[in-house]
């Protein structure tokens, strides 16, 4: 006798302290199969278990609000209710679930998920069941083997992300390594865009316009470059660097002086050219993003590393419009 009178003393702290019975009520199904959200609800009960180790109730009947939720938890005597719906929106399926504290009448969690197909609902459990116990929002739950399909579909476009781009522009020489000014560019390159960057291998040309009699320069680039895109509209700022190989020459006049007692002077055209790397940097704006045809503003600041007539590297600043499509 004394033996069982202490056996029930020794479990009265514990039975005291007992964890609140939970109710998960039947799911209002909208647009969805009935038989569908009643096996999520047997995946969730299953997945809240698991966790919490909680007494589960079966609860008496669906409810979309709290007075309901908490009158329904009173009834089969749960300390905690969880109740929501699963609706159909289009071709996806809106989960949603509130917990609630049946005594109080407080709001515990609410969680919200949408998925693309009822395959996924398998995963929606689980997440929402791990967010629920640990407090946590739903986007920090994502796992190896939890990721729905909605949450790894590409960004959707009106054509593909990536085609052929065409640059047209202007050429400022900065520094003495160019005399002759003012130059013209044309680049032709391949366009890859992904969501947050881009990748752009591209052969172009810069130079004077004209050369006949003239100081000019010129240089035939093969470069690529990748590009940060900073947002995912259709007005989208973009920062790049990039480089390759150039070939680069310069014709300016050097006086020349013949003869120690009669000096001849004259002003030949004396060409210097080579092989040699280059790089650039880049700001730019890319308009209609989410279109076929796209349009970028660009700015560059290029150097290449060769010296021409034993002046330094050549530098540039480069302004110009791209096409890609």
């Amino acid at each position: 006798m004394r033996i069982l009178l202490l056996f029930a003393l020794a479990t009265l702290p514990a039975a005291a302290h007992a964890a609140p019975a939970w109710t998960v009520l039947p799911l209002d199904a909208r647009g969805v199969d009935p038989d569908a959200a009643a096996t999520f609800r047997d995946l969730l009960v299953a997945e809240l278990g698991a966790r919490n180790g909680a007494d589960f109730i079966d609860g008496p009947r669906a409810c979309n609000d709290l007075p309901c939720a908490r009158d329904a938890g009173g009834e089969v005597g749960a300390g905690v209710v969880v109740f929501g719906r699963l609706a159909r929106l289009g071709r996806n399926i809106v989960v949603t679930l509130t917990v609630i504290d049946t005594a109080a009448g407080r709001t515990l969690s609410q969680q919200r998920m949408s998925v693309d197909a009822v395959e996924d609902l398998e995963k929606v459990a689980s997440r929402m069941a791990q967010a629920i116990h640990d407090g946590r929002d739903l986007d920090d739950t994502v796992e190896l083997g939890t990721v729905t399909g909605a949450e790894v579909e590409p960004d959707r476009r009106r054509e593909g992300k990536s085609g052929l781009g065409l640059r047209i522009g202007g050429v400022t020489p900065v520094g003495e390594a160019y005399r002759s000014g003012f130059g013209i560019l044309v680049d032709l390159g391949y366009w890859y865009e992904a969501r947050d960057f881009a990748i752009e291998p591209r052969v172009g040309w810069r130079g004077t316009a004209e050369t006949d009699e003239d100081e000019s320069y010129g240089q035939v680039a093969i470069d690529v470059g990748a590009h940060y895109i900073l947002t995912r509209g259709d007005f989208a700022p973009f920062i790049g660097l990039g480089g390759g190989l150039r070939w680069t020459y310069e014709e300016r006049r050097n006086r020349i002086s013949a003869g120690q007692v009669i000096q001849l002077e004259s002003n030949d055209l004396e060409l210097d050219s080579a092989w040699a790397p280059g790089v650039f940097g880049r700001i730019g704006v890319l308009l209609f993003r989410t279109y076929s045809l796209r349009v970028a503003f660009t700015v560059d600041y290029d150097v290449t590393f060769v010296d021409l007539h034993g002046l330094g590297a050549p530098q540039t600043v480069q302004a110009g419009v791209g096409v890609m499509f």
